[in-house]
C-alpha cells in the first residue's frame, strides 16, 4: 500500500466514524426526563394528586390551566404572583402565602412532570372515592361476606316466601272445597273432614309483619354491636404531613430506624424530634413541613402525633416478641405501610383477628429464640417440625397470654 492509498483509507475511516457519531448524536440527547422522579423528589413534599396537602391537589391541573402558563408557574411562581396575575395572586393568598420554590428546569423536564401528574390523575379518578383507609375498609367488608343483619333479612324473606306459598295452597284447597260443596257429592261429615281450618286474619298479618321487623332489627343491632370499638380505616390528619410512602417506600428506610422500640420492648415507640433531625438538619430544610420539625426542635417541644393503632388496656401486646422473636413483618398487622402517603388502620386488631393469626401462623423453630429456650436437640427439633406447630399449639390462644 502506498502513501496515497493509506491516506485515502484514513480519510474514508475518519469520514465513516464522523457519520456514525453524527448519526448517534441525536440519540445521545434524546434521553427523556423522568417525570415521576422529578415529582417525587421535588413536589411530593407539598403536593398530592388526589388530595390537598401543603399545596392544592394537582389532579386535573393540566386540564384547568394552559401548558405554557404551568411552565411559567413551575419555573418561578413568585414572579407570576409579582406580575399581578389575578389567578396566581388568589392561589397564593388561598394557600397561606406559602412560597413555592423556583425550579431551574428545562421545558422538557417540566412537561415530563405535567405528563406524570396527568397520568396519575387519570389513574386516581378510576379508583373509588374515599380515603385510602375508607377504601381498605370497604374492601375488607366486601371480603367478609354478608353481615348479620343481611343474613337475617334473607331469612325473613324466605319465611315470607313460604307463608305466601302456603297461602296460595290454602286458596286452592278452598276452591276445591267449594266445588265439592256445590256438587253435593259429599255428605256433611265428609265435608267437615276436608274443610280447610286455617284462616289468615288481619291480626296474623300484623303479628307476622312485627315479627319480621323485630328479626331484622335484632340482626341490625348485632351487626352494629360487632363493630363497636373497631377503628379499621381510621385516618386522622397529623400535625406534620409525614409520608411513609416516601420514607419507607421510595427511600426504603427501615421501620426500626424510626420506631426503635420494636427491637427491644413492648412499644414500637413514636420517633422523637431528634430522629427526624438526623436527616432533616440537612435535607429539604426550607420545605414548609420540615420547618415545623425545626420549630419543634428549636423550642424543645415534642411533635404531637395522633395515635392511630390503639389496643384496650386489658390487652397485652409486645412488639419485640412479634417482630424480633417471631420475625413477623410490620405489614402483617399494619398493612402495606410503605404505600401509605397517610397512615390509616389497615387491620381490625380485634381479639378474633389476633386469635385467627395465632391459629394459622406456624412456629419458626429454627430461629435463635427457640434454640436457646429448648436447646439444640435434633430429635426434639425434628419432632416439633413434623407436627407443624402453630402459635395456638404453644398456648397462644389461652386467655392469660394476653389478659393478665
Amino acid at each position: 500500500m502506498n502513501q496515497k492509498q493509506g491516506f485515502s483509507l484514513r480519510r474514508i475511516l475518519f469520514s465513516a466514524a464522523t457519520l456514525v457519531l453524527l448519526g448517534m448524536s441525536p440519540m445521545v440527547g434524546t434521553a427523556q426526563p423522568d417525570g415521576a422522579a422529578l415529582f417525587n423528589n421535588n413536589c411530593a413534599a407539598c403536593h398530592k394528586i388526589d388530595q390537598d396537602l401543603v399545596g392544592p391537589a394537582l389532579g386535573g391541573v393540566t386540564d384547568r390551566l394552559d401548558e405554557a402558563y404551568l411552565i411559567k408557574w413551575i419555573r418561578n411562581s413568585q414572579a407570576v404572583v409579582a406580575s399581578g396575575d389575578q389567578y396566581a395572586v388568589d392561589l397564593y393568598n388561598k394557600w397561606n402565602k406559602v412560597a413555592m420554590p423556583a425550579y431551574d428546569w428545562t421545558d422538557e423536564e417540566i412537561k415530563s412532570v405535567l405528563a406524570y401528574i396527568k397520568e396519575q390523575g387519570t389513574a386516581t379518578a378510576s379508583v373509588a372515592a374515599g380515603s385510602p383507609g375508607e377504601q381498605a375498609l370497604a374492601a375488607v367488608e366486601a371480603e367478609e361476606g354478608f353481615p348479620m343483619s343481611q343474613v337475617l333479612w334473607i331469612v325473613v324473606f324466605l319465611i315470607a316466601a313460604v307463608i305466601f306459598f302456603l297461602a296460595q295452597q290454602r286458596k286452592k284447597l278452598n276452591e276445591a272445597y267449594e266445588e265439592k260443596v256445590a256438587s253435593g257429592e259429599l255428605n256433611e261429615e265428609q265435608l267437615k273432614e276436608i274443610k280447610p281450618s286455617f284462616k289468615i286474619k288481619p291480626i296474623h298479618a300484623i303479628g307476622g309483619g312485627l315479627t319480621f321487623f323485630l328479626i331484622g332489627a335484632i340482626g341490625w343491632g348485632i351487626d352494629v354491636a360487632q363493630h363497636v370499638g373497631i377503628q379499621q380505616g381510621y385516618q386522622p390528619a397529623q400535625p406534620i404531613a409525614f409520608s411513609h410512602e416516601l420514607h419507607a417506600g421510595t427511600h426504603e428506610i427501615a421501620c426500626s430506624y424510626c420506631h426503635t422500640g420494636v427491637e427491644r420492648g413492648k412499644s414500637a415507640t413514636i420517633p422523637a424530634v431528634n430522629v427526624c433531625m438526623n436527616c432533616h438538619n440537612q435535607i429539604k430544610k426550607d420545605a414548609p413541613e420540615i420547618k415545623k420539625i425545626h420549630a419543634a426542635w428549636e423550642n424543645n417541644q415534642p411533635i404531637e402525633w395522633i395515635r392511630i393503632h390503639n389496643l384496650p388496656d386489658l390487652a397485652y401486646f409486645n412488639h419485640y416478641q412479634h417482630y424480633k422473636v417471631a420475625g413477623i413483618e410490620c405489614q402483617t398487622c399494619h398493612g402495606p405501610i410503605q404505600e401509605m402517603p397517610e397512615v390509616y388502620q389497615h387491620s381490625e386488631l380485634t381479639m378474633g383477628w389476633c386469635i385467627n393469626c395465632h391459629r394459622e401462623t406456624k412456629v419458626d423453630l429454627d430461629n435463635g429464640y427457640y434454640q436457646a429456650v429448648h436447646g439444640n436437640k435434633e430429635s426434639f427439633q425434628k419432632a416439633l417440625k413434623e407436627k407443624g406447630l402453630t402459635i395456638a399449639n404453644l398456648g397462644g390462644i389461652e386467655c392469660s397470654k394476653c389478659h393478665y
